[in-house]
This record gives structure tokens, sequence and C-alpha cells, in this order.
């Protein structure tokens, strides 16, 4: 009888690894049927990642699948090559000249454009302005997922050149990406994430219902779950950022988990830090400066200095916090 369990035990520790391959093996192929620079493409030439940070970092930023000309002239679109898409029509002429903002991210040899218009090339961005509006020509590459794995350099440039555009809305436009005429099922339809989360039940399932028929072994106690670490989500999205050596987007995260502890905003925080008598108002100083001044250029060792110094005041919240239950149960 031991010797069947344990048979059976082996058998199944065979099987998840071949079901889990078999499950990233489908969802690799469905990802590779998306078109490359999409924003809900998560392979190498997706362009995911961008456009998540973009949206972690509140910009407004949204995914459309009308065309270009469809919306209004004080949006930035951002369009990359492929499909239908025709950078010389003259619907999307009119719509540049009435003064619409124009992002045209596609490889540099691939980029023909009929304006007759001389363009500036500023460092790698070829800027053509027609009429009222701008169209500013970018390398595709240089924010696909692959290329943010080892250099995030081009994407910050990027992000650069959007924030010169001014405060507008900015749509990365896809129309031309799906409008290819196929016979799709409805499973074609259903986003790549669900599928996934699918297979996930599909196994959680079958190992649920083993289990209950079968017992592994001698049964053992049941011990209470470990208490979290205090802000685990804030370590958890910091090591995520280390990854990439964004340790400007890891100060954001902490200070802004510095101002929702401190219950204040940018502007009024010290003055609540002084009002309550906390310690460390120097160095509660020394973040507020470094943080409001936008102009320093500022380098990794800077960030990394000043997120320890915000750990050291986020310390001292916890620590007045302590003081408060233990006196209350006084």
């Amino acid at each position: 009888m031991k010797a069947r369990k344990s048979r059976d035990l082996i058998i199944f520790l065979i099987l998840i690894p071949i079901f889990l391959w078999a499950a990233f093996f489908v969802s690799s192929r469905m990802e590779n049927k998306l078109p490359a620079y999409s924003v809900i493409n998560k392979s190498s030439m997706g362009s995911s990642v961008f456009y998540e940070t973009l949206r972690q970092l509140k910009l407004p930023a949204e995914r459309s699948l009308k065309p270009v000309i469809e919306h209004d002239i004080n949006t930035i679109q951002i369009a990359a090559s492929g499909g239908s898409f025709n950078l010389n029509s003259e619907e999307l002429k009119t719509w540049l000249n009435q003064g619409g903002t124009l992002i045209h991210l596609a490889p540099e040899s691939f980029r023909v454009v009929e304006f007759d218009l001389k363009p500036e090339i500023r460092g790698k961005f070829i800027i053509y302005k027609y009429g009222n509006g701008i169209v500013v020509g970018y390398d595709a590459f240089q924010i696909t997922n692959k290329q943010l794995m080892s250099n995030t350099a081009g994407a910050y440039e990027l992000l650069e050149e959007i924030g010169k555009q001014g405060n507008k809305k900015i749509y990365f436009n896809e129309s031309h990406l799906y409008d290819k005429p196929s016979n799709k099922t409805l499973w074609d339809y259903v986003p790549l994430w669900l599928r996934f989360l699918v297979f996930q039940i599909i196994l959680s399932l079958a190992a649920f219902f083993y289990c209950k028929g079968k017992r592994f072994g001698k049964p053992i106690a049941l011990y209470d779950e470990v208490e979290r670490t205090e802000n685990e989500y804030l370590y958890s999205a910091s090591s995520l950022y280390r990854q990439t050596k964004a340790y400007d987007l890891i100060a954001d995260i902490y200070y802004s988990n510095l101002l929702r502890q401190l219950k204040s905003n940018e502007e009024e925080w010290i003055e609540e830090w002084e009002r309550q008598g906390l310690a460390e108002l120097n160095k509660a100083k020394q973040v507020y400066e470094f943080m409001k001044d936008t102009k320093l250029k500022k380098k990794n060792k800077d960030y990394t200095r000043i997120i320890s110094v915000i750990e050291q005041l986020n310390k001292v919240l916890k620590k007045r916090r302590d003081l408060y239950w233990k006196t209350l149960r006084k």
C-alpha cells in the first residue's frame, strides 16, 4: 500500500511540470499572435511594460482602437508601424494640419514621409511640423519589453519628449494593428491573462480532487499564518524597479508611502511634521528639498541616499504610532 502511494506521488509530481510547460507553451504561442509593439503584447516585441509604467506614474495614458483622425486634436496619439497605418494619408494630414500631435514608432528605415518638408533632427528624434500639428518619429524598438530588460534610456528619452508636447491625454493608438479580417472563435477574443487563469484553475482543481482522494504521508498540524511584514507591497514593488535600476521610481514609491502615512500632501507635509513635533526634522526637510527640486540632475547614488533617509522617517512614524497604541492600552 505504501509503495502504491509513493508511485502515485511520483506520477503526480511528474505531471505537474508537464502541464505547466504545456500551459506556458500555449500562452507563448498566443502571445506571438499579437502584433509587435502592441501594449497588450507581453512578449519580447510587445510594449506592455512601457505602457504599464506610464499608468503606474499616473499619466493619462490609454489604449485606443479608434482611428487617429477620430480623436480630438488636443491629444497625443502614439502609433506604431504595422497593419494598415498610412502616415501619408490625406485624412491624417488634415488632422495634423488642424493641430494634431502624432508620435510615430517605427524602425527608421521603414519611416517614409511624403510631406515635402525638411525634418528637424533632434538626437534620435525626427520631427516634422505640418501646419499646426507635429509628427515625432522614434525607434519603436527602444520601448519593447526586450529592450527594457537591458536598457531603459530610450524609454526615458521618449517619456521626456512626450512631456514636451504639453499636458494632453495620451493614446496608444492600435486601431490599425487589429483591422485585418479573420475567422476568429470566441476563445480567440478571450484576453491572454484570462486564458492562463483557466489553465491554472484546471490544474488547481485536478490537484484538489486528487489530494482529497489521496493522503500523502502523515497528517500535520495546521499553524496560524505568519504575520506579514509591514509595507510588504512597498518592498515588493521596489524590488521590481531595482531590477531595471529605476531608482527614481523607487524613490517616488517610498515618498508617496511617507506622505500617505503622514496623511498630508507634498506642499504641506513639512509643516505637519513640525506641528506634530516629530523627530528628525532636518532629515525631513532634506527629503522635501530633494523631491521638490526637479531641475537638479540626480544620480542613482543620490536616490539611494534619499531612500535611506525616507526609511528613517518611516521608522519615526512607526515609533510614534506604536507609542500611541501603548498609551491607549494603558
